[in-house]
């Protein structure tokens, strides 16, 4: 039965938003995803996807994105994807699966409308930068 399911819960693992600025100058938002766990995070499996509307997931719409992460160390970050301001208006959901201690995970991490702000950042664990930051 349902009620017999133990989900287990996903601690440590974020989501951010981190401003870095290019060879140019230029200044652009890239999401990485945190590591801040004790162990490695094995076989990740990430999906993110942009939407309008949170209640269906539809309206404005953007393509889904997948990656694959073979182990993510312990205290550790890697850089998903860029960012673009095109999409600052929407809900942007990061669904991230792993195995952490030969257990399977899986959490969803969202990005609501307008968050992804430079107004909003504050500091980040292990990467010891400002962004915005998804727990």
């Amino acid at each position: 039965m349902k009620k017999d399911i133990i989900i287990p819960e996903v601690k440590n693992v974020y989501v951010a938003a981190i401003q870095r600025e290019d060879e140019q100058g230029n200044k652009n938002w890239w999401v990485h995803i945190i590591n801040d766990t004790e162990g490695p995070l094995e076989h990740l499996m990430i999906q993110s996807r942009g939407y309008s509307d949170l209640e269906t997931k539809g309206g404005k719409q953007t393509a889904t994105l997948r990656k694959a992460i073979k182990v993510l160390p312990a205290k550790s970050a890697a850089k998903l994807e860029p960012v673009m301001p095109e999409v600052f208006d929407l809900f942007n959901e990061y669904w991230i699966s792993f195995f952490e201690d030969g257990q399977m995970k899986d959490r969803k991490y969202i990005f609501g409308p307008h968050t992804i702000d430079a107004n909003f950042m504050d500091p980040i664990p292990v990467l010891q930068v400002q962004g915005i930051l998804v727990s």
